[in-house]
């Protein structure tokens, strides 16, 4: 039989499964967004986008739903092509 403290931490790595799921989900969201900006060459739109693609991964980084070397990894790769579309323009 199961102790009643191994059911409870059960319960609550199943909500914050659910909880990281959802971040994951929004991140990879304003990422596409974010692609989409600069496939257009939209540059206003990609640096507004970009600011709130870090935000949300920043967030992320915080409650733990990703490592900070994934975020820096992530953040700088945007950036990069932010960068890349400014100088083609």
């Amino acid at each position: 039989m199961a102790k009643k403290s191994s059911l409870k931490r059960a319960r609550q790595s199943e909500k914050i499964r659910l909880r990281n799921r959802q971040r994951k989900s929004k991140i990879k969201t304003e990422i596409k967004k974010f692609e989409g900006a600069i496939e257009k060459k939209d540059l206003e739109l990609a640096k507004k986008l970009l600011i709130k693609c870090t935000s949300l991964i920043d967030k992320a980084e915080s409650k733990n739903v990703f490592h900070k070397r994934k975020t820096n990894r992530g953040k700088s790769k945007l950036s990069k092509k932010l960068n890349d579309l400014s100088q083609s323009l």
